[in-house]
Parts: structure tokens; sequence; C-alpha cells
């Protein structure tokens, strides 16, 4: 692994080498992050945005400390802008301009508007939607402006979780299982896909040992029950005399399959653990089955992982139903909501929800569902169907249940199918319901509405399926700054005639994260056991190693800090210094910059990956991949000598997933981008 640290490193130039946006990249974002390279001898850096390659009409004009800024007021939708960047030190010393680079953003693609009256009222963050039949996803602000959105991918939110990882679907009209259920990021690139080899419908989550676990149709044939649709079905030639097994039920398997090799290492089927005498008699869904074909059973639209009781929680939408898992034994723990033939049920029959979506488990065991109400005039004595969002407490002790907080929707909001209830930080709920066309309330804990968005959704072309209050769309976003940094030798430089080195983690996304980090160089100097801290979004961890074992060289030993989120371990970075134990002259000239490698695109990919480079004056130049071990896997250009602008595409299909590196050589320069392949 040593060896690989020294492939690891970059062209060291005295301007800016810009990270995000790449250039050329198209973003589906107003929220912008801007990234580049640390510059040695600066302590700040000036950014600059413009409509025009020429900057003369300016729209973003700041400094900066670190690596990072993210703009969240200047850019539009549907605009072209360039940026470059410089040092901008305090005592006024200024570097020279980074390398232009441009970008473009998508077209809007939702049309909210939102009503409120006081903003301290409201939970921080941003809100993100999923919308069915008209198959896009979108993330807007407080006023309702869109600040993210889908593209041209027909894709789908279903959840998040704490670390800001998105879940959903997208629609595949090539294949019979039509929506995949797949991970994905703010640039609408796929991190993950579940294996598609059965449908997977309404829910897709990450557990805690990194699998994931989503819903997937399974059938079996059953009898048709005697009740008032059986003379529909007599007369298409059933027996329909509640015995005789010759229908297709629908039911559902809760699958988990493993992160790598998308095996399937844990199911559960309905078939195996419900009496198929409990099923809707009252809701209309044997009527349906006559125009389907077949029987929607159990209808599985929820799922949950308690990570405290090691248990897998589902809402069961058709059986009026919320079933807690074992997770180690698959044995039902309970069975709560609406009483059937097979006595199974086990409490909260008085709680009257019926055809419920979502699941939320908070913090003290208690869930928030939006009770759909399908059967509210049945259950509840309504006087027309009527949504609720509620919070229940459960006592398994004594088998007991109580609504301990509700919100009653108006009539003219019933939503009768899905949506979700999501109870916030500031101990609001967010409420979501197909109703008006789509839309959401902010409730507080006394009923009052703080906040509410219609989405202007109308079915059939559009309906909401689900929204979540999120702290922003950038969960993991951070910095490496090496303290001291020089230029000696065209190199990023320090001294330890201290026997000192620091550096800074910069926390600039929207969420808390865990880094794992450490030191290694080549020498052995330094401790380079990893090491783990907790860092606040906007905070920032210092951390400074010392050694007594530093002996004096004549030359220079090379280190590599690398700083790895824990949960989002593909997004590692490197800084990559040499060490000098007598003091080194500071070189301030500027270097030609002979060549650059752009960010590969798209990153991560499967299989194919376009590479951009370009080369000024040089006798030679190669492009290869090296994997993780730093093995050579591929060289793409091997010797080239004509200079210009370049883009070679790698086909990865031979290869496995995994984390490579692309590497040019110009002479003695090197620069190299991390790539990820996602099979």
């Amino acid at each position: 692994m040593k060896h690989l640290l020294f492939i690891i490193s970059f062209l060291s130039i005295t301007n800016a080498d810009l990270i995000q946006p790449p250039n050329y990249s198209a973003l589906y974002h107003t929220y912008v992050q801007f990234e580049w390279e640390q510059i040695p001898s600066a302590d700040r850096y000036q950014l600059i945005v413009s409509t025009n390659d020429s900057f003369t009409d300016v729209i973003i004009d700041v400094t900066d400390q670190t690596l990072v800024y993210i703009d969240r007021e200047n850019i539009e939708w549907s605009s072209q802008y360039y940026w470059k960047v410089r040092k901008y030190n305090l005592d006024g010393e200024l570097g020279s301009w980074s390398d232009v680079f441009t970008f473009t953003t998508a077209e809007q693609k939702s049309n909210v508007t939102t009503i409120f009256s006081n903003e301290s009222d409201i939970e921080n963050g941003v809100t993100i939607f999923g919308s069915f039949f008209n198959y896009y996803s979108a993330v807007v602000d407080i006023n309702g402006n869109e600040i993210w959105n889908s593209g041209e991918e027909d894709l789908v939110f279903y959840n998040t979780n704490e670390d800001g990882d998105l879940f959903g679907c997208y629609l595949d009209n090539t294949s019979d299982n039509n929506l995949p259920g797949i991970e994905f990021n703010i640039d609408n690139e796929f991190l993950w896909e579940e294996p598609n080899d059965e449908f997977l419908h309404h829910d897709l989550i990450q557990l805690p040992n990194g699998n994931y676990m989503g819903v997937v149709s399974v059938s079996q044939i059953g009898p048709i029950p005697i009740g008032s649709w059986t003379p529909l079905f007599q007369g298409f030639g059933y027996v329909a005399d509640g015995v005789t097994p010759e229908f297709p039920w629908v039911g559902d398997k809760i699958v988990e399959w493993d992160k790598d090799t998308k095996e399937v290492v844990w199911s559960w089927n309905t078939f195996d653990h419900y009496d198929m005498q409990d099923f809707d008699g009252i809701g209309g869904t044997w009527d349906q089955a006559y125009i389907d074909q077949q029987y929607d059973w159990t209808h599985v639209n929820a799922l949950a992982f308690h990570e405290e009781s090691n248990s897998v929680l589902i809402s069961v939408r058709h059986l009026s139903r919320i079933t807690r898992i074992d997770y180690l034994t698959s044995d039902i723990i309970w069975n709560m909501g609406h009483e059937f033939l097979s006595g199974d049920v086990d409490f909260g029959y008085d709680l009257g929800f019926s055809f419920q979506h979502s699941l939320q488990i908070l913090d003290n065991g208690n869930i928030v569902i939006l009770d759909n109400g399908n059967l509210s005039q049945i259950f509840l004595g309504t006087n027309e169907p009527t949504s609720r969002a509620i919070e229940i407490e459960i006592n398994e002790a004594t088998e007991d249940a109580t609504i301990v907080w509700e919100y009653i929707l108006p009539t003219n909001l019933f939503g009768f199918a899905s949506g979700n209830t999501q109870k916030l930080e500031n101990g609001n709920y967010l409420i979501t319901t197909v109703g008006g066309g789509g839309t959401s309330l902010e409730v507080n804990a006394n009923g009052d509405i703080v906040w509410e968005a219609d989405l202007n959704l109308s079915l059939p072309s559009g309906a909401v399926y689900r929204a979540m209050r999120i702290p922003g769309i950038y969960p993991v976003v951070f910095s490496i700054v090496t303290q001291d940094l020089i230029m000696h030798d065209l190199e990023p430089s320090v001294s330890v005639e201290d026997s000192t080195v620091a550096f800074e983690i910069h926390n600039e996304g929207n969420y808390a994260m865990t880094y794992t980090y450490n030191l290694v160089d080549d020498e052995g100097w330094f401790d380079s056991a990893a090491q783990e801290v907790l860092i606040q979004p906007g905070e920032s961890f210092t951390t400074e190693y010392s050694s007594d074992q530093i002996s004096d060289l004549t030359f220079a030993n090379p280190m590599v800090f690398t700083v790895i989120p824990t949960e989002h371990i593909h997004l590692l970075k490197t800084a990559n210094v040499n060490a000098y134990t007598f003091p080194v002259a500071i070189e301030d000239e500027p270097i030609p910059n002979l060549f650059r490698l752009d960010k590969p695109y798209p990153n991560p990919f499967n299989p194919t990956i376009a590479i951009r480079f370009s080369v000024g004056n040089a006798d030679q130049y190669y492009l290869h991949v090296f994997d993780i071990t730093g093995r050579l896997v591929e060289s793409l250009v091997n010797g080239g000598t004509v200079s210009g602008e370049y883009e070679v595409q790698w086909n990865a299909s031979q290869f496995s997933s995994g984390i490579y590196f692309v590497q040019l050589t110009v002479g003695n320069s090197i620069d190299t981008r991390k790539i990820l392949l996602i099979k």
C-alpha cells in the first residue's frame, strides 16, 4: 500500500487546480459546490464566478480560507457560468488566476408554491420529494425555489437516512421489473442498484451492516373468498367458493442483498408468516382483483430497521397492519392494527388506521405514520374518507399501543395512496399527501400549520410519493488543509524542523460526519494508526503529528495524509506533501501548467468513463489506470508526443467493482484522479 501512495501525487503549481464543478459539466442543482486544490503559502482564496468568459459580469466574488465554497444564492437554472480561483492572502499578496472552468445548469422541473408566516417556527433545511407517473424528483427551499432535480433520469425519491444517502427507483421500460431500486446522489449518478431479479416496489433502505433491504413482489395461487365480488368471478368461470386454490395472490417478500455481491442473504415472505384468511374484504381490493386478474393481498409499502432491537418493521397497507419482525429468527414479534379472523393481531385494534403509508421509528421507540384513512368511515366513523398523521407509543410489555399525537387532515387533502409523515428535529411534523394536487404541511406539536407547500401535481400525470426535510443536498463535503504548506522543488512541502506536522479537516457539508484519518510517511517517522473524529457541519478539526524518531535527511520524506468519511468511503481524499528536516526555500514563481487532467466523468461509472486531459510542450506523456493495490491494469496512452486536448474512453467491463486511479504522467510530473467502478 505504501508504494501506491507514491503514485497518488499531483502536479504542484502555484495557481489553483480546480476540482468542482468539473470543466464543461452539466449540473442538476443551483446550490453549487466550488472546490479547488490547496495552493502553497496561501491563507485565503478568491473565487469569482461570471456569466461570461471575460468576467465582465461577475455574480460571485468571495474570499475563503478553506478549499470549498458552496453558493446558495446566485446560480440560476438553464444558464452557463465561468469560474476561477487565485491566492488572496490577508497581507494583500495575490497569486495568479487558475484556469477558467465552465459549467451549465439544467432546466427546472417542479412548480412549487409555499405559504408561511414566521421562518423561525420552521425546521431548518430543504425539502426533497418524489413524484410518480411523471417520474421525477426535486428539492425545494423554504420559498419553494427548486434547488435540485433529477434531470433526464426518470427517478423517484423513496427515502433518506441520517447520513444523507438518497434511495429511490427509476423507470426502466425495457425491463419487466420496470422500477429498479437504487441509491443515488445529487449528480444523478447511481451509486448502487439492486439486481432486479424480482419486482422491487415502494421502499429500499440500507442496513447498519452496509447491506440493502427492499420490498419485492411474490405470488402464490390461493382461493377466491366469498363476498360481494363472488358473482363477478363465477361469471368469469372461477369456482369462487373460498376454498379452491385457483387465483393468483400477490404478496411481498422482504429481501436483504449483500452490498458487494448483490446476493440475497436474508428474506422474509408474507406467505410464510401471514394467514390467508386475513384479507381486505371492505376496501375494494377484491373488486380491483377482478379487473387485474390477480389479488394484491398485502401490499407492503414501507419498511424500517430498528438497530437497538435488531428488528424489521413493515407497513402492510391492505391488511391495515404494522408488523415487527425479529431479524435473527424471522419470527413475528407483534402485529398491530386491524383485527382479522386469524387472531394474529396482538394489539392496536382501536387505533383505527387503515391503508397506512410510511414508517419512522423515533429514538424513544415511538412510530410515526401517515394513516391514509381509506376505511376511516368504517374504522373511525368519519363522514368522508379522512387521512391523519399519527405518532404511536407502543408498550410491548403490556401489549398496548396509544396514539400520543395526531393531526387530522381536512377532507380536501385526503390521500388515498402514498404520502408520509416525518417527525422533525424541532418537534414539528412534515405531512405529505396526494390530496390537493400534492401537498406538504409542516405542523407543530399544537397542530398549527407553520409551512405549507403546494407541489402542483395532478393525477394521473403526477402524484407525490413522499417528501422529507433534509439538512441540505451536500451530506459529505470536506477539505483537507496542510498547515504551513510551501512550494519546494516544484512540489508541495513542509518543514519538520520542530518535529511536527499538522493537518486540518473542514466539514463543509450539511451533516455531522465521522471521518477516519491517518498519516503515512516513507521513513516511518509518524504513527500511521487510523483514528476517527466526529465533526459537526461548518466546523473543523486539526490533528498534529509529532515524533522523536525524525532523523536528518538531505532529501524529501514523502507523506500522505488520508481522510475517509466512514459512511462514504468512496469519497476519500489525500493530501500529498514532501517533508524536509532542514529549512526549505519558498518558491513563488508560477510554474507553467504543461498539462491538465480533468475530473473523469461520470464518476462513479459502469462500465465506461470519459477521461479528458490536455498536454502542452512535452517529449512524451502517458495515461495509465492503476487499481487500489498500485497494480497497472490498463495503458490508455503509452508514449504520446503530440500536444493538445484529448478525451479517452475507458471501458472497464472486464474489471471488478472498486476504486481505481487514472494517472497522467508528463516528464517527471504526475497528476492522478480517483475513479469508482460500480456494477
